[in-house]
């Protein structure tokens, strides 16, 4: 399949997960020189992951695991969570906490990363989500202009520094 050709996209399963899992180490080891100690894995991480997306894969009613590919191999991930807003907000309903938002290269974000996009929004929403909050480094360009020319708009910052 060619890569200008969209991918398709897919409701997670148990044999996605190490892909998920492997994609997911690959950009946070990205993101950890950007923010040492901050972004620094646990010993545990990929364990921690695997458990984590094992359990968003298994129950379809908290959140969402979606996969796309162009052919066997798993060229982007979405997973969201859903969650109370904190309670000094009221938007309405829950959140979808999209953390796990990744693609296997950074160029693919308007093939992969708009496809899996696409097909969250409504699941998400028939999931009683009222607002989706997406997860973005503080170096990750190409992801935040994705995230902007998409449709969302920047909520809040987060600044970051050791003490001591």
């Amino acid at each position: 399949m060619r890569p200008d050709q969209r991918p398709e996209v897919a409701a997670a399963g148990p044999s996605h997960i190490e892909a998920i899992v492997e994609l997911a180490h690959r950009r946070r080891t990205d993101y950890r020189d950007h923010a040492p100690g901050f972004w620094d894995p646990a010993p545990d991480a990929r364990e921690r992951h695997r458990a984590r997306v094992s359990r968003i894969v298994a129950d379809h009613s908290s959140g969402l695991a979606l996969v796309a590919g162009r052919g066997p191999a798993v060229s982007g991930c979405l997973l969201a969570v859903l969650g109370p807003a904190p309670d000094v907000y009221a938007p309405g309903g829950h959140l979808a906490y999209i953390d796990d938002f990744w693609v296997a290269d950074p160029a693919d974000w308007w093939g992969s990363g708009s496809a899996l996009l696409e097909q969250a929004r409504p699941r998400l929403s028939a999931l009683g989500a009222v607002r989706m909050v997406v997860e973005a480094g503080g170096h990750d360009s190409p992801k935040q202009a994705f995230l902007w020319r998409s449709g969302l708009a920047l909520a809040s910052e987060s600044y970051q520094a050791p003490l001591g």
